[in-house]
């Protein structure tokens, strides 16, 4: 068929030229189409090159107009493609928009350009040009209506919808991929009902709506199940395993992360397996179990060099500099981040050198080296506004408000949570606004004014407690205790320390569990009741030390020095 296409384009006297010629096209392509189904992209983009050369070179000049037009469509397609493969976005564009112009000329309007348009538009967002990605998907929308194509349509908001939730603009989200359901359960899409649930389900984790996220996530699921997509499976038992880690449900996560995970091995399906095995590690984290957290992470990070993902690679060192950071082992947990930000500046990938600069910003936090954590934290800010990524634009205004925090610069530390507040509001950031009316609580309750920090720690709970967050519920119970105790209200300052101590021995967060038993031991050293303070800061020591936690303990050791002092005796490190 394409054979009568081309030759009928031209003069019987040219038609053995021209048959060479297409011979020649038709191997050129069907080789350069098997490099790119091997995954070999730059071959398959050298081949498409040097064929066009060889039609520029030996199709006569008269006839070039028309029969180049055919050659350049077939070959800048497959170009294009090739470099969405090997994620040169550049020129994933360049070619893009050619091939655009291409249907142009053709003056042909159909599912194939709009097909091309979602591409050309998830090109943009990797580019982080996320209003020229919003145009093109809109112009997708308006040719996949016109010529009636509704699952194109869908496909089209669908995509528009995820580009909105990347960007943490959760109502337009929500909006266009309602749009996208609609369409999918009129047209009885079985197959795009379900992917709009599951999208639907991964905008109400980041909303930290999880009971309507697991809804929809089990829906997806229900349907992988019943077609028998064992890798939509996987995806969606470690979305729920997500659901109940941001829970504090760290043995449901930790038993449908490892039903993910067995399906992975099963299907051979390496990526996925590293990315189960980087949340398990973030379980056994959360758990402060150190040593297995590792041991996952250097078996996602395995895999990922195996299969060349630097970006995943890149997760995973950030991952173990996390470890490094709790254990206190400081000058481990910068090489660890220094690496995964080697890395992400290597792919060129701005988001996730963001969160690396992030990461040392709180490392050096930690070490009390405040000028550096500013610089690196502003160097993550300066990217998260040139990206558009307004939740991290909130997350580092909050880490500069702790930062001047730590330095004693209450009224600057204010300013900037108050900053961060705001755009967690704005953008429907819960668990964000939570984080930011408990930091300000704190930054409150130094200044004195315990009325104020009551009121923002108190929105802060209410929140923890709407979403489901166990963990920050025991933190905020924790600070409470502490502006009770703050205020000589000693007997509430128990009562929500306990609080907080029951729900960190419930979840399992070790870390956690140390702290409520070193904040329970300086309270009641401040009752005078030093059995009972030395008992429960001995607890504590005794956590520290099982799970690593260097800092802590030293900070115990001292406590219990500050105990026996009090009681004339001197504590001796056995």
């Amino acid at each position: 068929m394409v054979y009568y296409l081309f030759t009928g384009l031209i003069e019987d006297d040219e038609m053995n030229n021209l048959e060479d010629v297409f011979q020649v096209i038709c191997v050129g392509l069907a080789i350069a189409t098997f490099l790119l189904n091997t995954v070999r992209g730059v071959k398959a983009i050298e081949v498409c090159k040097e064929c066009l050369i060889f039609v520029n070179n030996v199709v006569p000049k008269k006839k070039e107009e028309q029969f180049v037009k055919f050659v350049r469509f077939a070959f800048y397609g497959t170009i294009f493609m090739a470099y969405c493969l090997i994620s040169d976005y550049t020129n994933a564009i360049k070619y893009g928009e050619q091939l655009l112009d291409i249907y142009q000329e053709r003056g042909k309007t159909g599912e194939d350009e709009g097909n091309l348009l979602i591409k050309l538009a998830k090109m943009y967002e990797k580019q982080f040009k996320y209003v020229e990605a919003g145009k093109v998907y809109e112009k997708a929308i308006k040719i996949m209506k016109e010529i009636g194509h509704r699952r194109g349509e869908a496909l089209a908001y669908a995509k528009l919808g995820i580009m909105f939730s990347s960007l943490c603009e959760y109502d337009k989200a929500k909006e266009h991929l309602g749009k996208a359901l609609t369409i999918a359960i009129e047209i009885g899409d079985r197959e795009g009902e379900a992917s709009c649930y599951g999208n639907l389900g991964t905008v109400f984790i980041s909303l930290r709506e999880y009971q309507k996220a697991k809804e929809c996530i089990e829906k997806e699921l229900t349907f992988n199940i019943e077609i028998g997509d064992r890798k939509g499976e996987a995806t969606n038992f470690a979305n729920l395993g997500t659901i109940f880690l941001y829970r504090g449900e760290y043995d449901k996560a930790k038993e449908y992360l490892e039903k993910a995970l067995a399906i992975t091995i099963e299907i051979d399906d390496r990526a996925k397996e590293a990315s189960c095995y980087g949340i398990l590690g973030t379980v056994f984290l959360s758990l402060s179990e150190y040593g297995k957290a590792k041991e996952y992470f250097e078996k996602a990070r395995a895999i990922r060099i195996e299969i060349s993902d630097k970006e995943g690679e890149a997760t995973d060192f950030a991952n173990l500099g996390t470890i490094f950071l709790s254990r206190g082992e400081y000058e481990k947990a910068e090489e660890y981040l220094e690496k995964a930000l080697a890395n992400t500046i290597e792919i060129r990938d701005r988001a996730g050198e963001a969160t690396c600069y992030g990461k040392l910003g709180t490392v050096f936090l930690t070490l009390a080296e405040y000028d550096k954590a500013r610089e690196y934290v502003e160097k993550a800010l300066a990217i998260k506004i040139e990206i558009g990524d307004r939740k991290g634009v909130a997350v580092n205004f909050e880490s500069l408000g702790n930062i001047f925090k730590s330095r004693g610069e209450y009224n600057k530390a204010k300013e900037y949570l108050e900053k961060a507040l705001a755009i967690t509001i704005e953008i429907g950031d819960r668990a964000g606004e939570a984080s930011c009316c408990g930091s300000l609580g704190t930054v409150f309750r130094l200044l004195g004014e315990f009325g104020k920090a009551e009121e923002y720690l108190k929105k802060a709970l209410a929140i923890r407690i709407e979403i489901g967050d166990k963990e920050g519920e025991a933190k905020d119970f924790m600070n409470l205790g502490s502006i009770f105790q703050s205020r000589g209200e000693y007997d509430k300052a128990k009562e929500y320390l306990e609080k907080a101590l029951a729900i960190a021995i419930k979840i399992g967060n070790k870390l956690a569990e140390a702290t409520c038993y070193g904040n329970l031991g300086a309270l009641f050293l401040s009752l005078g009741e030093c059995g009972k303070a030395q008992e429960y800061t001995e607890k504590a020591l005794a956590i520290r030390i099982k799970i690593g936690d260097k800092k802590g303990e030293a900070a115990d050791y001292g406590n219990l020095g500050a105990i026996f002092q009090s009681l004339g005796q001197s504590y001796r490190i056995s």
